[in-house]
């Protein structure tokens, strides 16, 4: 398959090994720093705009590392929410935007122990954040989410969530319970959402997803039975679509995307 899920670029999380370094620069409300062609502005290393601002690392890429500041505004530069910015990257942009975004929210909702309330600071040894009063070290949250593509010969089960935008329609996701197999968070969630029953899910791929610190966990399944009932609450619409008459679809480079490609190209070969 070919998605962010199986790729071949060398991404090194948390390692300052690259020949060139990159910036990205965003706000307290998770907007992005744009260019003129509203793709993520990255500057370097001694730019005069992220002057005096504590670096976040995020890793290297391909040979390149990349950080990430929070900053107030700044007058010169145009902002745009990260939402829309992710929907046009290709996987090489992707990769360092999201791990930015994550490691930049892990550090601002870490700066004080959840155990005794005193500072933390940054571990010299990892990613964590370690509180020397009471020992408590915090390392970047992972939450893992399934994304399930539900099949009926040449029919997909795809759904709308209030936030989406207009006229767009994408897989199903849920969060894993405490306790909770994916699998079976797979079962859960669809019958919540929607209604049906389904069989047979197979894992598919796996994708870092920054809304907020999510794990995507791909699945494929076979609809098994009954029809569709939405939840009227994280689902505003669902329906059953012909693979050769889809509705505005999630982007390029989004797992669920992926998955639905991959099944297009399987019915169609």
């Amino acid at each position: 398959m070919n998605w962010l899920g199986d790729h071949d670029q060398e991404w090194s999380p948390g390692i300052d090994k690259g020949a060139s370094h990159r910036v990205l620069i965003t706000t307290a409300d998770r907007r992005v720093a744009v260019d003129e062609n509203g793709a993520p502005l990255f500057v370097t290393l001694n730019s005069f705009l992220i002057s005096d601002q504590q670096l976040c690392l995020a890793g290297t890429l391909n040979g390149v590392t990349y950080y990430g500041v929070r900053t107030s505004e700044v007058a010169e530069l145009s902002y745009e929410p990260l939402r829309p910015v992710l929907s046009q990257l290709n996987s090489e942009d992707f990769i360092p935007v999201n791990a930015v975004m994550q490691v930049l929210d892990f550090s601002e909702e870490h700066r004080f122990c959840g155990r005794c309330g005193y500072k933390m600071s940054a571990s010299k040894s990892d990613r964590g954040r370690y509180c020397e009063p009471c020992g408590l070290t915090q390392y970047p949250r992972i939450s893992p989410c399934v994304i399930v593509l539900i099949t009926r010969g040449d029919e997909i089960l795809l759904a709308r969530a209030p936030r989406f935008a207009d006229g767009m329609y994408s897989t199903l996701a849920g969060f894993v319970e405490a306790g909770e197999s994916a699998e079976h968070a797979c079962h859960r969630e669809i019958g919540e959402e929607v209604g049906v029953c389904i069989k047979s899910p197979i894992y598919q791929g796996s994708q870092s997803w920054p809304f907020k610190h999510s794990l995507m966990l791909g699945y494929r399944a076979e609809w098994l039975s009954g029809d569709i009932v939405i939840d009227e609450i994280e689902i505003v619409d669902a329906q059953w679509f012909n693979i050769k008459h889809l509705p505005k679809l999630p982007p390029h480079a989004s797992i669920s995307r992926g998955m639905i490609d991959a099944y297009i190209k399987e019915r169609f070969s």
